[in-house]
């Protein structure tokens, strides 16, 4: 595995190709109507955002992730990958808890946050691995009244 800055054409890739729980979460929280408006929409935003990261494998782009700041000091987690994702899985693991977190965390952020999709719960076992805790249930946090998990890590 290999991690690297974001290209449109990598993102596009992943987005194109994501696990159908990522694209049933991430489709619960946008406007769009499509997977193609959400493709668009998603290489628009992350195709070149600074915070994001592409994990690679040996047939290009697996993963897409980074840690976004909306607010100060506050990281909020975005993930999606397509269906190789469990041949990169325990080495990006790995990756996120020992290098990309710690990063983070000595430049002052103090919380990391994740929404999820209730009942996703790969997703919801690898936040925990990562060291995130299961913070709240969001109740018709999504647009056609689907329940969110809120996931955090918080530096004590």
């Amino acid at each position: 595995m290999r991690v690297e800055a974001p290209t449109p054409d990598d993102v596009r890739r992943v987005a194109e190709a994501m696990r159908s729980r990522d694209r049933e979460e991430f489709m619960a929280v946008s406007p769009f109507k499509t997977h193609d408006e959400l493709v668009d929409a998603i290489v628009a935003r992350y195709g070149e955002h600074n915070d994001v990261i592409v994990a690679h494998w040996e047939n290009g782009p697996v993963a897409v992730g980074g840690l976004i700041h909306h607010r100060p000091n506050v990281g909020t987690l975005m993930f999606f990958a397509n269906d190789d994702m469990e041949k990169i899985g325990s080495e990006l693991t790995r990756f996120i808890k020992q290098r990309l977190f710690p990063g983070y965390t000595l430049a002052g952020t103090h919380r990391i946050e994740c929404a999820s999709l209730d009942g996703y719960e790969e997703v919801h076992r690898w936040l925990g691995v990562l060291g995130l805790e299961r913070e709240a249930t969001m109740r018709k946090f999504g647009r056609d009244g689907q329940d969110f998990v809120q996931f955090s890590w918080v530096r004590e």
